[in-house]
């Protein structure tokens, strides 16, 4: 019933912001190339202003489908990873912040992606091996998308779009086979079912990889396996022309994976062999609906955007990665959310001048429930909590005892938000207003029963729970509410027909919570917030060549930092202090009818300000997994028949944790396509990625028993060849 309320308190008001172009992606007359012919500009898909790529001060990196398919890209993270200030060796982050937050906790990611209108959530977000086939269009936005998305989107977004239905039939597929045993195939197609009512596309892909880990304990060549399918179909309806249209969108996407993790000890890390005793698997499956309704009323364009996805994420982990018997972690977790989004895009004269704007409603019901199993050795816990003095006459006296770990939980988060948006242009002068109205209720009942396996190891954990070093078992019901204000301000002005520069300021935030802690039980801490100041200069030059650049500062606040004395104690609280700043610089276009070029430069340098912890004071030191470079280049050459296709991408070392100790290596792949396409259409096409077979570290020290630790690599060098073809 709240639900509709909203919509129908605003549903004369709110409104649509889908985006075609050409390769299916929105183009609008533009600017003109040195004052040339006018030149097509994309509109962007993650804007809800529906503002072009020159007239945004938005840090935008895209891909339309084509540049996607000539690039040989099968994974969100092969094309996020081309784009300026974007990390994705060491896990995804945005202008040096990673996707969990610079201090490795808090309420909610910092960046959020969206695929076809729907938010990922949970281990949803995973772009490691999320395809991109048959994507229309990809863009990372880069600085906060708070009056946007709101929640969990203060670095920026990640907005996939795959192709819609159209009443022109068409079909194409894929197969390619390569080393490492690895298999896809993929199809895709549709037309009118009823012509200029009915449309239809479904596409497919399956695929297949060994992966580059051997176990030699299991024998197990698919240590680090990667296996998985994408099913998607999509139906547009359109019963009265272009009035009114329904769009709706089901996705079935399961990922089986392995683990990058090998031994760094006792074998040398280049073998690329993990000596675990039991799996390091998990499985990830991913189902999600979507109906976008869009019409026009009121001389404004209406979308009423509903959806729902289900994330299913279970595990079977060795705990420590190696060949001894040192336990494992097994678990199930379950993520869901329902969200209705109404909004209305509109212009009108104000003044005698132009008022572009958008306003909308929005909320969402998010679940989220988890039932895992830790079973860790006596010894490793009586380390952690201080209780051992010397760690190796531990492992000795207690070898065989564990310590078995249940925690059930069930977590419900209500948002409910109201936002707008305006455009207000006097000459050559844009005036930018926004506000986003944020307000959540977040409830959390986590259930903990904690044993042992023998009769010492429970008579240890009832002495751990007795001295207060265990916070004690059973049932909490925890609750937090959040509520904030999300305000934005700009200025563009433009200094010729195909140049903008622009200012803006605004305000990020990512969502509170509660967390627990197994030594202290649980703690509410607040929302953290950032304020964004950026530059803006963006332009075309020659027949096309799409110029942007950008500069930002964020000043970070209420910062949520881990003040626990150990993995145990995770202890989340509202202490920390940073400061951020750099620059992209991206060149993207044609430079001849049949030669394009790409380029990309990010710089990002992070320092906490405040930031003290039991470890020691970390102010003046960088964020983790936080690149501070990041280069990549390329070019697409298609003469007559033929296709050329080649990237080179560089991210820059970064830190492994906070404490500014170890690092994870820098790293420089070159990977490459060429294809040739026969008289019948169909193109023959050979691909690699990583072709110097570079060898880096992408986590480093992940300790495992007393004297190991086990590194995460990037993928080895890969290489396979195709077939391809278009009806």
């Amino acid at each position: 019933m709240r639900i509709k309320v909203m919509v129908l308190g605003l549903v004369s008001v709110l409104a649509s912001w889908q985006a075609r172009a050409d390769d299916t992606a929105a183009t609008v007359p533009g600017a003109t190339a040195d004052g040339n012919a006018p030149v097509e500009q994309v509109v962007i898909s993650g804007d809800k202003l529906k503002r072009t790529e020159i007239d945004s001060s938005a840090s935008v990196g895209s891909r339309n489908g084509r540049q996607i398919s000539e690039s040989g890209s099968t994974t969100l993270e092969d094309v996020a990873g081309q784009m300026a200030n974007v990390g994705t060796a060491s896990g995804l982050s945005i202008r040096g912040i990673n996707s969990y937050g610079p201090a490795g906790g808090g309420g909610g990611r910092t960046i959020t992606m969206v695929v076809d209108g729907v938010q990922q959530d949970g281990f949803g977000q995973d772009i490691s091996a999320l395809s991109v086939w048959d994507a229309d269009r990809v863009e990372v936005l880069r600085g906060p998308q708070s009056t946007n998305q709101g929640r969990n989107s203060l670095a920026g977004a990640v907005v996939m779009k795959t192709r819609d239905p159209s009443d022109i039939p068409d079909f194409s597929y894929r197969v390619s086979t390569g080393n490492e045993n690895a298999q896809r195939i993929a199809v895709a197609g549709g037309g009118a079912i009823i012509d200029q009512v009915l449309a239809g596309r479904i596409t497919f892909e399956d695929r297949k990889r060994d992966g580059d880990v051997f176990d030699p304990t299991r024998n197990d060549k698919r240590f680090n396996h990667d296996d998985g399918h994408t099913l998607r179909a999509k139906l547009r309806i359109t019963p009265i022309g272009n009035n009114y249209q329904a769009l709706i969108t089901l996705v079935d996407d399961k990922q089986q994976l392995g683990s990058p993790g090998v031994e760094a000890v006792t074998r040398p890390i280049a073998a690329r062999q993990n000596l675990s005793n039991d799996p390091r698997n998990a499985d990830n499956l991913t189902r999600s609906a979507a109906l976008e309704q869009t019409s026009k009323a009121g001389g404004a364009d209406i979308t009423l955007l509903t959806t729902y996805s289900h994330n299913l994420y279970s595990r079977v982990q060795d705990y420590d990665g190696t060949e001894l018997n040192q336990g494992y972690r097994t678990g199930e977790n379950i993520d869901r959310q329902f969200s209705q989004e109404a909004r209305a895009n509109f212009e009108t004269t104000l003044f005698g001048h132009s008022l572009k704007g958008v306003a909308g409603i929005y909320y969402q019901n998010a679940h989220y429930s988890g039932n895992d199993l830790f079973t860790v050795p006596v010894s490793y816990v009586l380390g952690l909590t201080g209780q051992c003095q010397v760690q190796a006459a531990c492992d000795a006296a207690y070898g065989s005892e564990f310590i078995n770990r249940g925690n059930l939980e069930a977590d419900d988060t209500k948002t409910h938000a109201v936002f707008g948006e305006f455009d207000y242009v006097i000459g050559k002068l844009t005036a930018t207003a926004g506000m986003r109205y944020d307000s959540e209720r977040q409830t959390r009942v986590l259930t903990t029963a904690t044993s042992g396996t023998s009769p010492l190891a429970t008579r240890i954990v009832g002495q751990l729970i007795g001295g207060g070093i265990f916070a004690p078992d059973g049932l909490q019901n925890l609750q937090s509410d959040n509520t904030v204000w999300l305000p934005k301000l700009g200025l563009r002005y433009a200094l010729a027909p195909a140049w903008v520069a622009g200012l803006t300021a605004q305000r990020g935030y990512r969502t509170g919570g509660v967390n627990y802690s197994y030594e202290r039980g649980s703690n509410a801490y607040g929302p953290e917030f950032t304020k964004n100041y950026e530059a803006s200069l963006k332009g075309v030059v020659g027949n096309g060549m799409v110029v942007a650049l950008n500069a930002y500062r964020i000043d970070w606040s209420n910062q949520q930092i881990d003040i626990g004395r150990n993995t145990l104690d995770t202890y989340l609280v509202n202490a920390g202090s940073s400061r951020l700043q750099g620059l992209e610089a991206e060149i993207r276009g044609k430079v001849m009818p049949h030669l394009e070029l790409f380029g990309a430069l990010g710089l990002s340098k992070s320092r906490f300000i405040d930031f003290d912890t039991p470890q020691g004071n970390y102010a003046g030191k960088e964020f983790a997994r936080s690149p501070r470079q990041t280069q990549s280049v390329g070019f697409s050459w298609t003469p007559d028949h033929w296709l050329f296709n080649a990237n080179l991408v560089h991210s820059g070392s970064n830190y492994t944790s906070p404490d500014n100790t170890d690092r994870n290596d820098g790293s420089t792949v070159l990977g490459a396509k060429a294809a040739y396409t026969l008289s019948n259409g169909v193109s023959l096409f050979a691909f690699g990625s990583n072709l110097t077979n570079r060898t880096y570290i992408t986590a480093n020290h992940l300790d495992s028993v007393t004297g190991r630790y086990l590194v995460n690599l990037g993928n080895a060098r890969q290489i396979g060849f195709g077939v391809q073809g278009h009806i």
